[in-house]
């Protein structure tokens, strides 16, 4: 069944579709007949709503509630991702269409030492929010990622009680991911345990095009982030999330 996003769902037991994009998109685009179903969440709940086509004519599609599905689409730790600002808008949006599916709580791009000038205007912006719902809908989860392109302070600076993870390109004085995950006093007292129990938050700081700076570096050390090498192959910006989700999937 098809999935959609509705901020302001209200959850009723039957209700006229107001919305003219899913309105379109259901008529127009799945050619969708009466008495199928299509699935509708608000990003509040971890809840599917299932919804029966009652009706539908040249003006409006009507619905009643079919059942509610209970979902298991989290998990109960944040992982948020500090991405440098890469070189391209196609990189953004790749990142984003990606990195949604992988449970991603926060999405921020942020701009780095090494960043090049990449000038992002409303509408792109509004663009990149509408692939972040879209990859959202498709992928199951329930719960929109946050999206931030404009962090102040920078966040290489910033301490925090979370668990932060600054990936590099050089094995010099870094630690393997695989290594760092698995020793249980990195990421809580109670180590990197299975999935049902509480964990401490994680953040993962990738790189731009061009490496963190030394300066960059230093920052991170400072403030007590951990050093991670991925590979001795140096990895691009927006595919490094390929291992490191593979790493993080073999114990969550």
């Amino acid at each position: 069944m098809q999935r959609f996003y509705i901020k302001s769902f209200k959850k009723e037991e039957s209700f006229i579709l107001e919305d003219k994009e899913i309105s379109h998109q259901l008529k127009k685009v799945l050619r969708i007949k009466e008495w199928e179903k299509v699935i509708f969440f608000d990003g509040l709940e971890n809840i599917d709503f299932v919804y029966e086509i009652v009706q539908i004519n040249n003006k409006n599609i009507i619905l009643k509630l079919d059942s509610k599905i209970q979902k298991d689409s989290e998990l109960n730790f944040e992982l948020n991702l500090f991405q440098a600002m890469p070189n391209k808008l196609d990189k953004i949006e790749y990142i984003l269409q990606k990195w949604v599916e992988i449970w991603y709580k926060k999405f921020v791009f942020y701009r780095s030492e090494r960043s090049q000038k990449l000038v992002i205007s409303e509408k792109k912006e509004e663009r990149l929010k509408k692939i972040i719902v879209e990859a959202v809908e498709q992928s199951g989860r329930n719960f929109v990622p946050e999206f931030d392109l404009t962090p102040s302070p920078s966040p290489l600076e910033e301490r925090g009680k979370n668990v932060n993870i600054f990936l590099h390109t050089k094995n010099n004085n870094s630690q393997n991911l695989s290594e760092f995950i698995k020793n249980k006093n990195s990421l809580s007292t109670e180590g990197f345990s299975p999935l049902k129990e509480v964990r401490q938050d994680l953040n993962i700081f990738i790189w731009p095009e061009w490496g963190f700076s030394d300066n960059e570096v230093n920052n991170c050390e400072k403030n007590n982030f951990s050093r991670i090498h991925l590979w001795n192959r140096i990895l691009r910006t927006e595919t490094a999330w390929i291992v490191v989700w593979f790493t993080l999937w073999q114990i969550i």
